[in-house]
């Protein structure tokens, strides 16, 4: 997976602002983020955001996995995951 410049920029401006935290955490779904991300001049869409959350999870050890499973938050990343039942 080829990474995305902008948001790379955008989650690196996120996690040094507590505000823009909150506002992450509190977004629907990664659309909204994305468009958070765009008022804030960055671009990059959902699927950027599903694409890179996808590739960061598949680098991560057996026990980090573990952890993040159990909703343990893992320092230096941003999760934003919902299990959708239809």
């Amino acid at each position: 997976m080829t990474s995305n410049p902008q948001l790379e920029a955008f989650l690196s401006k996120v996690k040094g602002d507590a505000d823009l935290l909150k506002q992450f955490h509190s977004a629907a779904c990664l659309n909204d983020i994305a468009a958070m991300g765009a008022g804030m001049g960055f671009q990059f869409t959902g699927v950027d955001i599903l694409l890179h959350q996808a590739s960061a999870t598949l680098k991560l050890s057996a026990d980090a996995l573990e952890a993040l499973a159990a909703g343990v938050e893992l320092e230096g990343h941003l999760w934003k995951m919902a299990i959708q039942w239809t």
